[in-house]
C-alpha cells in the first residue's frame, strides 16, 4: 500500500496544490512560484498543475483498500494516494 500525500492541517487554498507542480516544482502543498522562485502566486495555481489535478482525479484509484471512483476523492485519506498519481500519468496502450 502506498501512503498518501502528507496534508497540512487545514484545507489547501487550491484543490490543484494536492500534486507537484510540473512548471514550476512547487511539492504538494506548496503555493506555486514565479519563474525566479521568489514569489508565491497567491491568486491561483498554473495551469500546468491545474491540467495534472484534472488527470489524477479522473483516475479511479488503484489501491486495493480504497478504489474511489473517477471524480471522488480518495476514501482513507484526506488527499489522493500516489498510487492515484503515479496511475493518472501512466501511458495507456490501446489495441
Amino acid at each position: 500500500m502506498t501512503t498518501p500525500i502528507p496534508r497540512q492541517r487545514r484545507p489547501y487554498r487550491f484543490a490543484a496544490m494536492a500534486v507537484q507542480c510540473t512548471w514550476c516544482r512547487a511539492r504538494p502543498g506548496e503555493l506555486c512560484t514565479n519563474q525566479r522562485g521568489t514569489q508565491d502566486r497567491r491568486r491561483d495555481v498554473h495551469s500546468a498543475r491545474q491540467i495534472d489535478w484534472l488527470k489524477v482525479l479522473s483516475t479511479r484509484c488503484p489501491e486495493r483498500i480504497c478504489q474511489a471512483a473517477p471524480n471522488q476523492p480518495c476514501t482513507l485519506a484526506p488527499d489522493v494516494h500516489h498510487a492515484r498519481t503515479t496511475a493518472a500519468h501512466t501511458p495507456t496502450v490501446t489495441p
